[in-house]
């Protein structure tokens, strides 16, 4: 049996934690606040929505998932603009097997700790700076750090090659509402029957989504994600101080960047008794070294958020803190003895790049950039092809299944013929002539997308 200590009763610290106390090990986990503060006096840290790999993940740690209560994301689908104002490609599929959930971290982490201090494990409700850590990391086999973005992260240093991007890419804004349905019938304009995970995407000034989301009291309702473009006409949350403020603020921006969802999102409410159901900010996309080194020399690893930070464009964040989790207890349980030195810590991080995290990292990084030629394939070949569109979006749950189609044009021609058991010139020529069709009916009649009041 071994010692571990984990800094951070976040998303994936604590399922490590969890894990590994249900593999047999001794586990301390130090939270800065109690599982009724972490209920009841801070925003949610994301929207965190995970695809049914993740879930397993989590089932395999020994977690409460939640898939019995929470609503099923079982769709996506996407408005796209290449300019605000041209309504260009509407494309969307099942997840099917590859569906998720979304659940309010506050809620999953307030319950771990409950699992763990049942189980046997400890829960030090304190706060861990750097000389604390010191201390921690030398009574133990070895220390995680999950505490995300904040001041603890700077012990590991920003791997610049991986990173890309050393500045954010889009202010957010995040808010979570009630009063519109989970049954099927809210967008009949994008999957009638589905509950999808809903975009839109302009290509000059950001992007939005909805997601069908389990909040901590409310249970189930929808989340809603801002991306703006710096500058740009949906960069208005900067000053926002409040639920209310944002919900005015959301309102006005539905109505003006998103008419084909009005009908559908005009009946939405804040959540009363939540005055924390929303968050703003930004940061940008980073990866970090796996080590750090306490200010005596102790040896520590980074987990979750403090490894990796994604822009939450493409959903990939939340997915790859349980993946990483589950990955590093299973190396754990696999190793048969030795220490947890530099050359583990280096090796088993290395592997989960190779694994997961990296393809994840990078296809996330894709959806922040205008569309290459491989992209504008893949999409106007999913807009033409039901096929084709199943196998772009049932992706997100297995992002190593993008490259090399998504980023190489000759391989994304091949996985087209593959996948629709056409030529690919076939597909895309019937792609860019409905895009033909639809500029027309935008020019004739104002407007190319289905909206409610026309289904």
């Amino acid at each position: 049996m071994s010692r571990f200590a984990i800094i951070g009763a976040g998303h994936a610290g604590t399922l490590a934690a969890v894990g590994l106390m249900n593999g047999g090990h001794d586990v301390t986990l130090y939270s800065d606040k109690t599982p009724q503060s972490i209920l009841d006096d801070g925003p949610p840290t994301g929207i965190a929505y995970l695809f049914n790999q993740s879930i397993e993940a989590e089932r395999r740690m020994g977690v409460d998932t939640f898939e019995d209560r929470a609503p099923a994301g079982d769709g996506i689908h996407l408005y796209f603009l290449p300019k605000m104002g041209t309504e260009l490609v509407q494309v969307g599929a099942p997840l099917e097997g590859h569906a998720g959930y979304a659940v309010d971290v506050r809620l999953k982490s307030a319950n771990r700790l409950e699992q763990l201090e049942k189980g046997g494990a400890k829960v030090m409700v304190e706060p861990v700076d750097p000389n604390r850590l010191d201390g921690i990391a030398a009574s133990h086999d070895l220390t995680f750090v999950s505490t995300g973005r904040g001041p603890m992260a700077d012990l590991f240093e920003r791997d610049p090659a991986r990173s890309v991007y050393d500045a954010p890419q889009r202010y957010l804004g995040m808010f979570l509402f009630t009063g519109v349905p989970l049954d099927g019938t809210a967008f009949p304009n994008r999957l009638p029957g589905l509950t999808p995970v809903a975009f839109n995407f302009y290509g000059d000034v950001g992007e939005f989504f909805y997601v069908p989301f389990y909040h901590k009291t409310a249970g189930p309702c929808w989340s809603l994600l801002f991306e703006a473009k710096a500058d740009g006409p949906l960069d208005r949350f900067r000053e926002i101080g409040s639920r209310d403020e944002m919900f005015e603020t959301v309102g006005e921006l539905l109505r003006q960047f998103a008419p084909w969802d009005w009908e559908t999102m005009k009946t939405m409410e804040p959540i009363a008794d939540d005055p924390h159901s929303w968050l703003r900010g930004q940061f940008a996309p980073t990866v970090r070294s796996p080590m750090g080194r306490t200010p005596s020399g102790h040896l520590v690893m980074s987990l979750g958020d403090t490894s990796y930070a994604f822009d939450p464009i493409g959903g990939q964040g939340a997915n790859c803190g349980s993946r990483q989790a589950a990955f590093y207890v299973d190396a754990i349980s696999e190793r048969p003895e030795g220490p947890f030195d530099e050359a583990w810590v280096n090796e088993t991080a290395e592997g989960f790049w190779e694994h997961h995290g990296g393809a994840a990292y990078e296809f996330n990084n894709v959806l922040l950039e205008p569309l290459d030629a491989a992209g504008k394939l893949a999409i106007i070949s999913a807009f033409s092809h039901p096929s084709m569109a199943a196998a772009f979006f049932q992706s997100f749950d297995e992002p190593h299944r993008y490259f090399p189609w998504l980023k190489d044009r000759a391989a994304g021609k091949e996985f087209v013929a593959e996948v629709t058991g056409q030529p690919w010139w076939q597909v895309y020529s019937k792609g860019t002539a409905k895009i033909a069709r639809g500029q027309l009916r935008q020019k004739l009649r104002g407007r190319h997308f289905v909206y409610d009041d026309a289904v």
